[in-house]
């Protein structure tokens, strides 16, 4: 389970990793939104908290030793590709360099 939260604050989501609202609270501020308005927001807020959570849950799982196969079969989200922070240019010399 995972929480996701507007930015101004006034609506929260707690959602399992398949989506499914566990609790949705809404400020009494929130209820002044066009109603499409909010659910929208809302049905917004229940992906984000399922994103979360089933990186959540991929994650132990990988910890716990499941396959690849068995982890794609689930549909849990994967985490975005990690870009390397640093590039190394070798054989290039730079004029920080003393060489």
């Amino acid at each position: 389970m995972s929480i996701a939260t507007s930015t101004n604050g006034g609506l929260r989501v707690r959602a399992n990793d398949q989506g499914t609202p566990l609790q949705i609270t809404i400020e009494p501020g929130e209820l002044r939104r066009e109603p499409q308005e909010l659910a929208n927001a809302i049905v917004r807020l229940c992906a984000e908290a399922a994103t979360s959570a089933g990186l959540a849950r991929r994650a132990e799982l990988e910890r716990a030793g499941v396959a690849e196969p068995v982890l794609r079969a689930l549909r849990l989200p994967e985490p975005p590709p990690r870009t390397p922070s640093a590039v190394v240019d070798e054989g290039i010399d730079s004029w920080l360099r003393r060489g």
